[in-house]
């Protein structure tokens, strides 16, 4: 087979790319514009053929003189004579100490040391705090639909450590004292519809009262007590 003599011959490691990036257009290259005076580096982009300058000019640098469409005059030095050529900017880089392109960001997106609006630390933690008040405050406001008269009524003093039930983490037992129950006596008062009314007026997990059984837990550390 006759070898080939043109422009791209013995281009193959100059203009090699990996696996990952054949084919693929550098966008950060293409969008970028530079300014007359501007110092740019050739750098040779095998998947991009239109406004490719020779194979010889690859790592040459350059001074922009114009913009002609959308390539640029570029001014370069070939063993000490003046050169002129158009080249499109996917074939340019700016050269070290110019300032590089900015890359493309989706909305939104934060670039690492870029300072952010996020709330503050503690601004955060007043807003949870702000949060459970509230949700407190709703289950109070539950109270007058649970039947008091079935589960008895109880004070802060009669207080049992209800989370010793299967299912009460702190917050739970906040909301439970919120909702007027104190005692293990009263949980296992709660039967048939008052579970459910409780486990709603908590804003708990549909029916995670029943499955726990509160009731025959209640009613065994009553047993204990004894």
């Amino acid at each position: 087979m006759k070898r080939s003599h043109g422009t791209r011959q013995g281009t193959r490691s100059i203009l090699s790319r990996s696996k990952s990036q054949r084919g693929r257009i550098n966008i950060t290259r293409v969008i970028h514009s530079y300014s007359e005076g501007d110092k740019v580096s050739i750098v040779l982009d095998g998947a991009q053929q239109k406004g490719m300058p020779h194979r010889r000019f690859q790592g040459a640098t350059g001074t922009v003189r114009a913009k002609q469409g959308r390539a640029f005059i570029v001014d370069v030095h070939d063993k000490n004579m003046a050169k002129t050529l158009i080249v499109r900017p996917e074939h340019l880089r700016p050269a070290d100490g110019a300032p590089k392109p900015e890359v493309p960001r989706r909305q939104g997106q934060k670039v690492k040391g870029e300072a952010t609006d996020a709330p503050a630390k503690g601004s955060t933690s007043k807003s949870k705090q702000d949060k459970k008040k509230a949700e407190l405050e709703r289950v109070r406001e539950r109270a007058k639909s649970i039947d008091f008269k079935v589960l008895g009524t109880a004070k802060a003093s009669d207080k049992d450590d209800l989370q010793i039930i299967k299912g009460v983490g702190p917050f739970i037992e906040e909301k439970l004292n919120a909702l007027g129950i104190y005692t293990y006596l009263q949980i296992s008062k709660m039967k048939g519809d008052l579970e459910d009314q409780v486990n709603e007026a908590i804003e708990f997990f549909p029916g995670r009262v029943k499955r726990d059984q509160w009731v025959n837990q209640a009613k065994d550390l009553l047993n204990e007590e004894e």
